[in-house]
């Protein structure tokens, strides 16, 4: 009845691998506001690359504990005291991932708010490009007038036309 095929420290650690990732999201997370916060392109594509795979990661790993944890076939015994290495463990971890948790909440809010603000920088950008195009783009029949004069200057023709 108390067959146990997954021992609890294999799920520990499997749980401790979980924190570690969540740990490297938060510090993802981080360096990507900070990115954000200088206009940095490459190193937002970078962390946006990183936090791409740790995701990927993070759903092979909870798979792999959904399994582990689908082994178990019996509760951990009743008799087991509150006070055992493993309840202090567990509790350490549970804290743990409640710390990271607010974290990475908190962190995902900050980059939220960054991107807006960018967003809306990029559109007021727009508009400003767009109202000045008419200055910044060529006359077509200035572009065509400059072709005929270099052409004319290279063959030393005056009656060439294109």
């Amino acid at each position: 009845m108390d067959n146990i095929d997954t021992p609890l420290p294999e799920l520990s650690k499997l749980i401790e691998q979980r924190l570690a990732m969540l740990r490297s999201l938060a510090e993802s997370l981080e360096f990507s506001s900070l990115a954000l916060g200088k206009n940095d392109a490459e190193a937002i594509a970078r962390g946006a690359a990183h936090q791409a795979e740790l995701c990927r990661q993070w759903s092979c790993l909870e798979d792999q504990l959904r399994r582990e944890a689908g082994r178990r076939l019996a509760p951990p015994s009743a008799g087991a005291s509150g006070d055992s290495p493993e309840a202090e463990h567990s509790a350490r971890l549970q804290a743990e991932w409640e710390t990271l948790g607010a974290r990475i909440r908190y962190l995902t809010r900050v980059h939220w708010s960054l991107l807006r603000h960018l967003e809306r920088s990029l559109a007021v950008l727009h508009r400003v490009v767009g109202s000045c195009a008419a200055t910044y783009t060529p006359d077509p029949g200035l572009l065509r007038t400059e072709v005929r004069h270099e052409v004319r200057h290279r063959t030393g023709e005056s009656s060439c036309r294109v």
